[in-house]
């Protein structure tokens, strides 16, 4: 677990500068990342892929009511690659082996400017759906809803 506390922090400070707060990103630190982790395996409701050093894809339970009410039981908790290891199909990968064996629909929530994820699920048959308005800390974000209708293109 502590790997996977050090790589999603590690995601995080590649991915995000510019788009969240400085103080956003290093708020999630590896203490708090691995808590997350510890709580998140325990709970044994997701399925967590890992390349180790590389990337890591997270799906479980759809968490928001409104969307599991329509059909889309299931949500893209995570999708993380080091900048190093994007390119390769690896992010396909991962995300393939957590969707698992029963693909349905899907969701997945994205932070406006992250092109490179936007573009990696639109690749993969998703829509924009629905953006949202938020705020963290004293900035003012967008959230993108991407939602896959049926099975993600491999």
């Amino acid at each position: 677990m502590a790997d996977l506390a050090t790589l999603h922090v590690t995601c995080w400070a590649e991915t995000y500068p510019g788009l969240l707060p400085a103080q956003e990103i290093a708020r999630y630190d590896r203490d708090l990342r691995l808590r997350q982790w510890e709580q998140q395996i325990a709970k044994g409701t997701s399925r967590i892929m890992i390349a180790p050093g590389a990337g890591f894809a997270q799906i479980g339970p759809q968490r928001e009511a409104a969307l599991a009410a329509r059909g889309v039981e299931e949500e893209l908790y995570a999708l993380y690659l080091l900048r190093t290891a994007q390119g390769a199909g690896l992010g396909r990968a991962l995300f393939a082996a957590a969707f698992g064996p029963a693909p349905g629909p899907l969701s997945a929530m994205v932070l406006e400017g992250n092109d490179r994820a936007c573009r990696f699920y639109e690749a993969t048959g998703a829509r924009l759906a629905e953006r949202r308005p938020e705020r963290i800390g004293d900035a003012l974000i967008t959230d993108l809803l991407y939602l896959w209708d049926t099975a993600p293109a491999p």
